[in-house]
Parts: structure tokens; sequence; C-alpha cells
């Protein structure tokens, strides 16, 4: 006779793991929940056949565990209430989906954040982090490089590396700086991404597009060999297109944490303990994983084969805001891209 733990643990079937940001993953959340009623209809048949049976509580029934808050009301916005400040029109890291709803990796880097601090989250409108930290707006804004960096602003942590890479259609095995000579590659005009192919030196035909959804487009279509594009957007989109892969990257790396205003230590301290807890929690990286697929978490030593990349003066090589022309479209149905 089996008992029935004993049946649940042959079975292989366990409590899901705790979702990151899952409301704000459309068909992505719902098809991981898909895959576990499958076990539990495999486990049900297993405990059915050893004659005992097993009952799963409703969600509502079941107790989550309560975090006191790490922050003192004083400190916060709103007690209670990290207030976060975010690009929502930096897709897609930030975007406003049909619905509505205030998604993007971004938001499930706040949502961790929140909740290890044992806070709930809202979300602000902002281009860049100066003007939201300084008026009291926000408590933090997430998505920050070291060029926000002031007397009045802390930029710490590492949550997102980005920069100008090259993706790969599902008829090219290898990529090179000499072999993009013999192919035709399709870039956004006047972007980050054509600027660094022209300083990279890669001598191959360039096709101008008017953003990177166009240029995947014709990757699909088999106009263009290859895309050159934000290495975060073209991950993004490189998920609804078969065989698409990531070659490279075309230039320095940059890299986002979150910045709070100097004066507010207790912020300041609170959050960035928070932010390596959540890191090194693997939060972080499964939150990644699942907006940017198989692109690595670290970018520094991911140049395509055949580039020498140089760093910039400064430290890092620029806001994603100044970035022209090298996001994604922000309008697009991030549910659509998640089937």
């Amino acid at each position: 006779m089996i008992d029935c733990a004993d049946a649940v643990r042959r079975v292989g079937f366990a409590a899901p793991a705790a979702e990151v940001g899952m409301e704000t993953m459309g068909m992505r959340g719902r098809g991981t929940w898909g895959i576990g009623f499958i076990a539990m209809v495999m486990v049900a048949a297993t405990l059915g056949l050893s004659g005992c049976s097993l009952f799963t509580p409703a969600r509502s029934e079941v107790e989550r565990e309560q975090v006191s808050a790490k922050i003192d009301g004083s400190a916060l916005v709103q007690e209670g209430v990290l207030t976060v400040a975010l690009d929502f029109s930096d897709a897609p890291q930030g975007m406003v989906a049909s619905d509505g709803t205030v998604t993007g990796y971004d938001t499930d880097v706040a949502r961790a954040l929140a909740s290890n601090l044992g806070l709930s989250v809202a979300f602000v409108d902002a281009a860049s982090p100066s003007d939201v930290l300084a008026n009291g707006t926000a408590d933090v804004y997430v998505g920050a490089s070291s060029t926000d960096s002031s007397d009045a602003v802390t930029v710490f942590g590492d949550c997102l590396e980005d920069a100008p890479a090259l993706f790969a259609g599902k008829a090219v095995s290898t990529v090179t700086a000499s072999s993009l000579a013999d192919m035709v590659v399709g870039v956004q005009g006047s972007s980050a991404a054509q600027d660094a192919l022209n300083k990279a030196g890669i001598v191959g035909e360039q096709r101008t597009y008017s953003n990177v959804n166009e240029c995947f487009e014709a990757l699909a279509a088999g106009e263009v060999d290859c895309v050159a594009c934000d290495a975060t957007a073209g991950a993004y989109l490189a998920r609804a297109y078969e065989g698409v892969t990531f070659s490279g990257t075309l230039d320095a790396v940059t890299v986002y944490g979150v910045a709070a205003a100097s004066s507010n230590s207790a912020v300041v301290e609170a959050v960035s303990a928070a932010l390596e807890e959540v890191s090194s929690s693997g939060a972080l990286s499964a939150a990644h994983a699942a907006w940017y697929g198989s692109l690595p978490l670290v970018l520094s030593d991911a140049a395509l084969p055949g580039v020498t990349i140089t760093l910039p003066d400064s430290a890092l090589a620029g806001d994603r805001a100044a970035a022209e022309g090298s996001l994604i479209d922000s309008d697009v149905d991030i549910n659509e891209l998640n089937g």
C-alpha cells in the first residue's frame, strides 16, 4: 500500500515555485499553470488506483507568508507601498498592455523588490529618475544607468545589461564580423544598432526599416539574414520567430540598476539589500529568462566574433531613453508574443 505522500513524491508533483510577476505575463503564466494542472491530473489518477485521495486547496484558502515592512512609512511616498518610477515607453522593459496594465521586465523587478520588502507596489511613468525622485513622486526608479547618478541621485545594483547586438535567422548557422560581408542585415535607420555596425567596420549590405518589429518581419520573410538591434528588444521579439538566435553584441554594454534619492538613506539601504537578496535567490534570472529567453544575463563577454569593442570614455554606453530609435514598438501586444 502506497501512502499519499509517497505517491506524490513518486509522480514528482510539487507546489509551484513562487510566481515572479505572473499576473503580467499573459499566456506565459497560463501555460505554466496548464502544465501544473496536467501533473495534478496524473497524480489524481495514480492516487485513485492506489486507494487514497488528494485534495488541493483553492488559492483563496492558501495562506501566503506575511513579510513585515522593512522600510518605515515615514521614508516612503505612501506608507506600505513601494512607489516605483520607470519608463512606460521603454519596451520591453516597461510598457502598457492592451488592458492598461503596466508590464515589462522592470515591473517584475519592482514587484520582486516590493515583495522582499513587505510592501505593495505602485508605478509612476518617468523618462529619467531625476525629477520624480527630487520632487518625491517616487521612492525608486528602476532602469537607471550610471549617467543618472548625481549628488541628489544614488544609482546602485545590476538589474539588466543591454547593448546593440546581432540576431541571426534560422537559415544562418554561424555569424562572424567577416562573414557578414556576404549577408544582408536588417536594422532600424538612425538607430544605435546602425551606429554600432558602422563603428565596428562591418562590411555588408544594410537594409533599413522604420522599427525593429519590421526588421524581424523581414527576417521571417527571408528578406534579410540577420537583424541588428538592442539585445533586450531583439531577444524579446525573437521568442515569436522560430530559429532566431542571438549571435553577439556589437558595442559596449550598458548596465541598468535602481536609483533612489541620496538623501533618503533608509530607502537606499533597504532597497539595495533587497536587490541583492532577490538576485541571489534566482528571481531576477527567472524574470530575465521569461522576458528575454536564452539571452545571457552577462553580456560583457558576448561580443560577436571578430568585433573589437572599445569602452566609451564614460563608464557606460548611455541612457536607454537617449538611444534614438533603438527600442521596439511599445504598442506590441505582449499576449500575442507569449503564446
